[in-house]
């Protein structure tokens, strides 16, 4: 039985202008860092991230054209889940300072925390449209909480913020598709618990966090109450002026105003603002843009929203309703916990801002999420 396929021309719009203002936006927070820092040409960084970008979107026109339903074969689902938790149990080795890359000489940096999102979303949408009407039932609650939770283990041991992110989709799926209250609030408990203990393992998240409520590491070595925290934070040097960097956003993006100070005229990204073209880019763009062009990006991903939303509602199958649901929930709640991290809403936490923050990594499976979404999109069977 033949398909109409209809290209959904405004989310491909709405992504690819994302895309091109990132690329700018790379360009111009990263120029005076590569070549001061790194000794590098001024567009280096921009360079690499456009190489990624045209990985990337090859990716999502694959992706795109490719028909969803095709993925609903078991083998489709759990050998790039088994790949993806082999990568994850290997980083641990291979980078065991950060347990977050594998360094490929060539070709610089891969994050396999990264890959765990569209291949977790493909997993959940698989998972439970196959459930049907024993989505409450121990042989759905456990197959999954074993495969969600241990690919939070694994990302979280090196880098919470993505397996922050990660649960999204696991969260959202599973209360769309009608779980019981009491295991979704058991398992909002866990998942706090977890965090707790991802937090109090390391001493930068620690203070990360107790900064963001006031506690600062002036106040804790100054008030014998807080000697046991004193003394946590004393075994590491990573820990040291951790609301730095929201202090320093927070005055980019003050003192850009409505309008912006103009492209490539930000005064923070000279060193003041560390990270300006990853996690922290947020903050460039408020400064070179201004309130305009910070709604404008906003207005951009709540638009990807609403298109994924939509498809949720029109498409006719669980597994395309599920995918569409899916992508657009990492990919929302993503940049919504970027930009209260450089706003000072959140404790900081290292999360790129999905298409724009430079990662080539992240920018390739950013990409490779929306040709999911597309791919359902174009064959949605009403407009």
């Amino acid at each position: 039985m033949s398909t109409c396929i209809r290209t959904d021309w405004k989310l491909f719009g709405a992504t690819m202008l994302i895309l091109l203002f990132g690329l700018m936006m790379v360009y111009s927070a990263s120029s005076v860092v590569a070549e001061v820092n790194y000794h590098k040409q001024t567009w280096e960084f921009a360079a690499r991230q456009l190489v990624a970008a045209l990985l990337g979107v090859s990716a999502m026109l694959v992706l795109k054209r490719m028909d969803y339903r095709k993925l609903q074969h078991p083998l489709w689902i759990l050998i790039p889940l088994g790949i993806t938790i082999m990568l994850l149990v290997g980083v641990i080795v291979a980078d065991p300072r950060a347990h977050r890359w594998y360094r490929v000489p060539g070709f610089g940096q891969f994050q396999p925390s990264e890959i765990a999102k569209p291949v977790l979303i493909l997993f959940l949408a698989w998972f439970v449209s196959r459930q049907g009407d024993i989505i409450n039932s121990r042989y759905t609650i456990i197959p999954t909480a074993l495969v969600v939770g241990g690919l939070t283990l694994l990302i979280g041991y090196g880098d919470l913020g993505t397996a922050a992110v990660i649960l999204a989709p696991a969260v959202i799926i599973f209360y769309v598709a009608g779980i019981e209250r009491r295991y979704f609030y058991l398992t909002l408990f866990l998942v706090a618990l977890l965090g707790a203990g991802f937090i109090l393992q390391k001493p930068y998240r620690l203070i990360r966090v107790t900064s963001f409520f006031g506690l600062t590491e002036e106040v804790i070595n100054s008030n014998p109450k807080y000697h046991w925290l004193a003394v946590r934070l004393a075994s590491t040097r990573a820990s040291r002026d951790a609301d730095h960097q929201p202090r320093q956003s927070k005055l980019a993006v003050g003192s850009g105003g409505v309008t912006g100070v103009g492209l490539g005229q930000s005064n923070q990204k000279l060193g003041f603002l560390p990270e300006a073209h990853t996690d922290f880019i947020f903050g460039v763009i408020g400064e070179e843009t201004g309130l305009v062009g910070c709604l404008l990006l906003l207005s951009g991903y709540l638009y990807v929203f609403w298109r994924g939303l939509r498809l949720f509602w029109l498409t006719p199958d669980p597994f395309g309703r599920y995918i569409a649901l899916g992508c657009v929930s990492v990919l929302t709640v993503q940049a919504l916990c970027n930009m209260s991290v450089v706003l000072d809403m959140a404790p900081t936490k290292g999360i790129p801002l999905p298409l724009i923050s430079y990662g080539g990594t992240a920018l390739i499976c950013t990409l490779a999420t929306v040709g999911l979404l597309m791919s359902v999109g174009d064959r949605a069977t009403a407009e």
